[in-house]
């Protein structure tokens, strides 16, 4: 817009618009300053840099070279940057390629959806992890007050004088609680702060795909790196959820040791972090069986099938009462992703020929199904094998000799071996533990492994 200049009595200049002002000057019949009210005969003078401010702004919205003033019609492929006919001849952009600026956005419209298409992936597991670490936060607090009801339930067995024995162990897990449940609340804290990043920008992408190819292609560079960036998955925290074993798992004998009273031990508790949905087990940790399918938290510690004793086996012997179940699995196993410690080792098999197999599952464990007793292990190639048994177990004592690498299921009935694995293990085994029936499965009290 031009504008016209004045002079008045004022110590400024004013400027008007020349539109404005002549309709002041009909309003008025007089060729009459709208400031000072002072009379000109004489023409207004143009302010000169008042119209090349107007005028620049008005080519700041039209697409121009600002080198050259000319129109952007091309897109150099070497800068990734928009120019005009001149640019191209330009030293600057010698050699360079150059397509037109409507194939070129097209071109890389096309390159950015793709990278986008990642990030919008991303984004789904972000949101996906987000949603399993608010599970677990949620779960931690079921553990937590079920595990309180029932350290409160053994100690009211107790007398009086051992209240303080309650209090210390209620404190334990309440700060476990608090740091747990910190630790969870900081994660999901920083989930959601990648998940409103990764957010951000895939609005942001998406703002410059619709944009005109101008401002699309100047801003590409710039656009393809933010979206290009690699961001890596964000992997469920391992051991989240309380360790509710440590609890729980042989708090009368601890009690005991005060007390100098006959209490009795188990030499394994099982861990319900490990435990898969369908089974459930008692409030002692001392037993399982199969029942309806629960909404547990996928933390990397749970199996799909069985459970895991909560500490790794030493030399010693641990005993199952299997009963009447006629579905059960019992044995030894590495530990899974989460519950096998940092030094995850391999097992060599020494079959007597001397050879060596590397391995990661390794596992040991005899079953009953359909009736029929069978044993399999990770170096037992061909499945299950049949056990020639005439009579139906009871129970089933676990046997794990270090010293001689001897893995042992005895019948404690008539102390018969119903079989055994010679085995060198450089891994971490831990007892495990499979109901596939309503009939419990219980560990039996015994000696510390």
């Amino acid at each position: 817009m031009i504008r016209d200049q004045i002079s008045c009595q004022v110590k400024a200049k004013a400027s008007f618009c020349k539109g404005c002002l002549q309709t002041w000057w009909t309003e008025k019949q007089q060729q009459q300053c709208p400031l000072c009210k002072k009379r000109s005969k004489t023409k207004p003078l143009r302010n000169i840099a008042l119209k090349n401010l107007s005028e620049a702004f008005q080519r700041g919205n039209v697409d121009l070279c600002p080198l050259h003033d000319e129109k952007l019609k091309l897109f150099c492929l070497d800068d990734l940057e928009t120019a005009c006919l001149i640019c191209r001849h330009s030293k600057k952009h010698a050699n360079h390629r150059f397509l037109p600026v409507d194939e070129a956005a097209a071109s890389h419209r096309e390159e950015i959806q793709k990278l986008l298409k990642p990030q919008k992936e991303k984004l789904a597991h972000f949101v996906e992890t987000k949603r399993k670490c608010e599970d677990i936060a949620a779960h931690i607090n079921v553990q937590t007050a079920h595990t309180e009801r029932q350290i409160q339930k053994e100690f009211e067995r107790l007398h009086q004088f051992l209240k303080d024995e309650e209090k210390s162990r209620i404190t334990a897990l309440r700060d476990e609680e608090q740091l747990k449940g910190q630790k969870m609340k900081e994660e999901i804290k920083e989930l959601s702060k990648q998940i409103e990043t990764i957010s951000h920008t895939v609005t942001e992408t998406e703002q410059q795909l619709v944009a005109g190819d101008i401002s699309f292609l100047k801003k590409f560079k710039a656009t393809r790196e933010k979206v290009a960036q690699p961001r890596p998955s964000p992997p469920l925290p391992k051991g989240a959820l309380l360790d509710v074993a440590k609890h729980l798992g042989n708090l009368a004998y601890a009690v005991w040791k005060k007390l100098e009273e006959n209490v009795s031990y188990f030499p394994v508790i099982l861990d319900p972090n490990t435990a898969g949905p369908d089974l459930h087990l008692s409030e002692d940790l001392t037993s399982v069986r199969r029942g309806a399918r629960q909404q547990l938290p996928e933390n990397p510690e749970r199996l799909k099938h069985g459970v895991l004793g909560s500490e790794p086996l030493k030399s010693g012997t641990w005993e199952v009462e299997v009963g009447d179940s006629s579905q059960w699995e019992l044995g030894v196993r590495t530990g899974n992703e989460g519950k096998q410690p940092e030094h995850y080792g391999m097992l060599s098999f020494r079959p007597g020929s001397g050879d060596f197999l590397m391995m990661l599952d390794i596992f040991f464990k005899i079953e009953l199904h359909n009736g029929r007793y069978r044993s399999v292990s990770s170096f037992q190639f061909g499945g299950w094998v049949d056990l020639p048994l005439m009579q139906k177990l009871q129970r089933v004592r676990i046997k794990w000799d270090r010293t001689t690498y001897e893995m042992s299921f005895i019948d404690p009935e008539t102390n018969q071996t119903i079989h055994s694995w010679k085995c060198t293990s450089l891994s971490v085994l831990f007892p495990f533990i499979n109901s596939t029936a309503t009939v419990p499965l219980k560990i039996s009290p015994g000696k510390e492994l």
